[in-house]
């Protein structure tokens, strides 16, 4: 019987583990995803200056576990929104949109790839 219940008190304490890893897990996915669109978004921009490729950062907020890529504050966050959508002066050179649709499931690739270190045998 003492056996059961130390086997009880072991699956109860990994049980009560089971939102902290599951967190670790999300956030750790989060950020290589962020980490892949950033560089996709960098890769596919219009380089003149290199001034815009540099805005571009990526952001991660683990406690609302949210993620997402934008463009540094500064005279460069409205050019952005020009190159992407163009104007009737310049066509468009999109390069957030087809990240972003270059990495539509890298997070979940992700999140398989991080969750049986959180959740394997412990």
């Amino acid at each position: 019987m003492a056996g059961g219940l130390r086997g009880l008190k072991t699956a109860l304490r990994r049980i009560a583990l089971l939102p902290q890893r599951a967190n670790e897990a999300r956030n750790e996915a989060l950020r290589e995803w962020a980490f892949a669109l950033e560089k996709t978004a960098k890769e596919l921009v219009p380089k003149r200056t290199g001034a815009l490729r540099d805005s571009i950062e990526s952001r991660i907020n683990t406690t609302s576990g949210k993620a997402w890529i934008q463009i540094a504050s500064g005279p460069t966050r409205e050019y952005a929104y020009y190159v992407e959508k163009g104007t009737s002066k310049m066509s468009d050179q999109p390069f957030l949109g087809p990240a972003a649709q270059i990495h539509r499931r890298t997070g979940e690739r992700a999140l398989q790839r991080v969750a049986p270190r959180f959740f394997g045998r412990w």
